[in-house]
């Protein structure tokens, strides 16, 4: 079984792929060993564990948040959602249908990341507040870090490069323009695939030149699984 079901929330199915385990257990490392230590707060080797911790499921749940405003959109222009999926790289909403106008397309695509910012809004205005009112060190920690990774990934995802959302919100404009889903598929895909070896190329010049070795296998990594679902993501729209 590639993925495990864990319950039902606003009636959407919400389940997580094995894959999630990998990268949860690497983002919890990662903050623990690396970001708040990094603060310098001089936090105990518990304290930021269990922040790496609470973070990460955080992080995740901010995910979910992103993946539902998907859903909850597609769901108010009709189109069935079969349900979330948390992955390797994030989370999906799986959709009975394609869009069935570019201007379902545009809004289904761009609430995702617009969520995301509220959210990085959202706890942004929670480290002001606990800077001000003096809350535990570790508790405004936390709370700039979630304002952080949520305003990365509601920039990230703004990139025109499909199938990330902003690539989506690209097809739509394209799809508007020239009333044809297939070449504004096709561009989008071809500005997805750009996306991801630029991404990689990133990655070999952090090996290459700075000796970042994990962080640039990782930007390889990741270019390429961007630039290899753009490619299939267009495959599939010419199969069905």
């Amino acid at each position: 079984m590639r993925s495990v079901r864990l319950g039902r929330i606003l009636g959407f199915e919400i389940n997580i792929d094995w894959s999630w385990l990998l990268i949860f257990s690497l983002v919890v490392y990662t903050l623990a060993r690396g970001y708040f230590p990094s603060l310098r707060q001089n936090f105990n080797v518990p304290t930021n564990w269990m922040l790496g911790v609470v973070a990460a499921i955080l992080l995740f749940a901010s995910v979910l948040i992103h993946e539902l405003s998907h859903s909850i959109v597609a769901r108010m222009h009709g189109i069935g959602v079969r349900g979330i999926t948390l992955f390797i790289f994030g989370g999906v909403s799986q959709t009975a249908e394609e869009p069935r106008s570019p201007s379902e397309e545009f809004w289904m695509s761009i609430v995702g990341p617009l969520t995301s910012l509220a959210l990085a809004a959202v706890f942004g205005l929670a480290e002001l507040i606990g800077i001000k009112a003096h809350w535990p060190v570790a508790t405004v920690a936390l709370v700039g870090y979630l304002a952080m990774i949520n305003l990365f990934l509601g920039l990230f995802n703004l990139v025109p490069g499909f199938p990330l959302d902003g690539g989506r919100v690209l097809r739509s404009v394209l799809w508007g323009a020239t009333n044809d889903i297939n070449k504004a598929t096709r561009w989008a895909s071809y500005s997805g695939q750009g996306f991801g070896y630029l991404v990689m190329s990133f990655g070999f010049f952090n090996i290459l030149t700075l000796g970042a070795t994990i962080g640039g296998f990782w930007l390889i990594f990741i270019g390429w699984f961007l630039s290899d679902a753009a490619r299939s993501s267009y495959e599939q729209l010419i199969v069905r």
